[in-house]
């Protein structure tokens, strides 16, 4: 049987639509993308599916379906579309492979060493104090433009392991055409799905050629893989941004969940949710994550409100996206918008992926360390001690007693974060808490980087980016999103310290411990006082001792905690470090963090 969508050789194309409760289809063939003129082919059904298959290279023949002459609609299951997704394409893909593409060969990081690095790419060098030549800005050239103040050279220095890229499929909400680029209207972040296997056009040099979109997607994945940076691709399978006309409705219904009296049900918060407990439904984002993995070499997914995906269906994805792909990482947001018909047992949710080998993003250690997203609560950084989750946070979110608990059963199951694209971000939330920004950003960054579990934060965070204090921007002008690049140089101290936890976290396998029982085992807290976190992780020599300060300076007596050890070195304060300490007393400075080596030996 033939996938859906179209299915492309040289001598001819078949295309294969599901339809189950269509009577007729026929397809129509354009020969440009704003042609009103077609050719009409009818379709055989077989089955519940509508086929056929016509002679000739088509390769960049534009194309539609009327359904039941009735509507026409865009291929639902096209691997690529015109400008603003007014009709399908059918592409040569194999030409859309950069020289070296199909057969590359690179390392990221093992999934359980990641350093993830949130962002969209229109915002990453939009703005022109990123140094990208001015028809790359906002594309996927310009993410890996080679220029000293932005680029893949900024990604290289920072030594990130990943890239989470927001979306980057077919989505609405912004007009492709690059005469648009920088209208003040024509901005969304990409949560609203239209053409899941289709490539965004607002991101290519060119958007109105179906090709260029792949083949530029494309050549952004392959330097970044030269680079040894993996790729992960934000992933909405949970909603599309239209319902009543989509495609899917049109064709299948039963695509989307219903209440009792047949309408759409809202727990994505938008207005419909996707039915992914119907088997043909859950094979269609099965097979979508495989061709992205395929035909992109995808090396991670996170999932939009992954609460709204079934778990059946979450476990038939991580079991298929591993058998390919052992390393790819899975993670995702393990809550809804509003409520679901989905019942709470089988939603994907905190608890549910215990040793399960995928991930969830980690709210509760969040909260403890900068208080809740918008509000004017507080965290750690600002002087509100939550002892029990910030030691949850640290231990990887594992069960470590009776006090210390968390919802994973490993370490990897925890995505640890402050902020991501939504809310708040932390320099704005840090501000309205009266918080001083520069060192509590350090505190934040020392509490991802010395925990257990997958490190994440987003693009700027590293050298304080703000967005006036709006919390939620999907859909505002560049001149609140895109990423003003002159605050790396004004925020240097800031940025060079970040990179330097990053190194001493890559440098340190005390901090990628896996199982809860080696946890429990190997790390011990201290209660110190009420605003510092202390804790030792024991390694091959001895031990890594961790001090995490909020409040004041103050003495930590070593004899107290330790006895029999032979030297004392600071490895890291500021930046790495190798200091020999003579005194067994050590001073623990104000509102900030060292680690230091005993030696037991």
């Amino acid at each position: 049987m033939y996938e859906l969508g179209f299915n492309y050789n040289k001598d001819y194309t078949v295309f294969n639509l599901f339809a189950p409760e269509i009577n007729n289809v026929k397809l129509l063939l354009y020969e440009n993308y704003d042609d009103v003129r077609y050719t009409s082919i009818d379709m055989k059904k077989v089955g519940e599916y509508f086929e056929v298959k016509v002679e000739g290279n088509l390769d960049g023949v534009y194309y539609k379906y009327q359904i039941d002459d009735k509507y026409e609609i865009v291929d639902p299951f096209c691997k690529a579309c015109s400008i603003n997704s007014l009709k399908s394409c059918v592409v040569d893909l194999q030409s859309t492979n950069p020289k070296g593409f199909q057969d590359e060969k690179y390392e990221v990081s093992n999934r359980n060493d990641a350093i993830i690095y949130e962002l969209s790419v229109k915002d990453f060098s939009s703005d022109s104090s990123s140094e990208v030549q001015e028809n790359l800005r906002g594309k996927f050239l310009g993410l890996v433009s080679d220029n000293d103040v932005s680029g893949i050279n900024h990604l290289k220095d920072l030594r990130i392991t990943h890239v989470h890229l927001m979306p980057v499929f077919d989505f609405v909400g912004v007009d492709e055409r690059n005469s648009e680029n920088y209208a003040q209207d024509n901005y969304n972040w990409g949560y609203n799905p239209e053409n899941y296997n289709c490539i965004e056009g607002s991101f290519s040099t060119e958007p109105e050629n179906p090709k260029n979109r792949i083949i530029e997607f494309k050549k952004m994945i392959q330097a970044l893989h030269a680079n040894n940076i993996g790729v992960i691709l934000d992933v909405v399978y949970n909603h599309t941004f239209r319902n009543k006309s989509h495609p899917f409705n049109l064709i299948y219904p039963r695509f989307y969940r219903r209440d009792e009296n047949s309408d759409f049900t809202n727990g994505s918060g938008v207005g419909n949710e996707l039915n992914t407990e119907d088997e043909f439904v859950r094979n269609f984002i099965i097979d979508s994550l495989l061709y992205y993995q395929k035909e992109f070499h995808i090396d991670g997914f996170r999932f939009d409100l992954m609460a709204l995906i079934d778990l059946k269906t979450t476990y038939e994805i991580v079991k298929k996206l591993r058998r390919k792909d052992e390393n790819v990482i899975i993670y995702g947001e393990p809550w809804i918008a509003d409520d679901s018909p989905l019942s709470k047992d089988k939603r994907t949710t905190f608890g549910l992926q215990k040793g399960k080998d995928f991930a969830f993003f980690n709210p509760f250690f969040r909260n403890a360390i900068k208080g809740d997203n918008d509000d004017s609560s507080i965290g750690f950084v600002q002087g509100n001690m939550d002892k029990g989750s910030l030691e949850a946070g640290i231990c990887g979110s594992v069960y470590y007693n009776q006090k210390i608990q968390g919802f994973c059963k490993n370490t990897n199951e925890t995505i640890n974060y402050f902020n991501s694209h939504d809310n708040l971000i932390l320099q704005d939330k840090l501000l309205k808490t009266n918080a001083d920004i520069k060192t509590s950003t350090k505190l934040c960054f020392d509490l991802i980087m010395f925990s257990q579990g997958i490190p994440f934060f987003h693009c700027g965070n590293e050298f304080l980016i703000s967005k006036s204090l709006f919390k939620n921007t999907y859909n505002l002008p560049l001149e609140v999103n895109a990423v003003d690049w002159k605050l790396k140089k004004d925020n240097e101290e800031v940025y060079q310290y970040v990179k330097s936890l990053i190194e001493f976290r890559k440098m340190h396998s005390e901090f990628s411990i896996i199982k809860d029982e080696e946890i429990r085992k190997r790390i011990k807290f201290y209660d110190v006082n009420d605003y510092c976190i202390s804790f030792s992780i024991q390694n091959d020599v001895g031990f890594l001792l961790i001090f995490i300060n909020s409040g004041d300076k103050f003495e930590f007596d070593l004899n107290d905690y330790f006895s029999g050890f032979k030297k004392c070195t600071k490895v890291f304060q500021d930046k790495i470090v190798k200091q020999e300490i003579t005194d067994d007393l050590i001073l623990i400075d104000a509102r900030k963090s060292g680690v230091y080596s005993l030696s037991m030996e």
